[in-house]
């Protein structure tokens, strides 16, 4: 099992989304824990991280395998996600 550590900024923006948004991306978090090489984790191009694709949402992550832990850092709209 998987420890998954997010951000409060992620929290507080994940508040702001409505129903049923909202229940798909706690969804995908929660199994994140679970088994996260079964979902769609792609890495970054140009950066350090990962993308975990949820709607028109993007969880961008780091992943120590070693220690089997996710953070969780940012989340956003598709189109902001990528955005420096």
């Amino acid at each position: 099992m998987w420890t998954v550590n997010v951000d409060k900024a992620v929290d507080k923006r994940l508040k702001k989304i409505p129903e049923p948004e909202k229940s798909r991306i706690n969804q995908a978090i929660d199994e994140l824990e679970l088994r996260p090489e079964a979902m769609n984790i792609k890495p970054l191009v140009g950066r350090e991280g990962y993308r975990l694709k949820v709607g028109g949402w993007r969880l961008l992550l780091d992943m120590d395998c070693a220690e089997k832990v996710i953070h969780v850092y940012m989340l956003a709209a598709r189109g902001d996600a990528y955005k420096k």
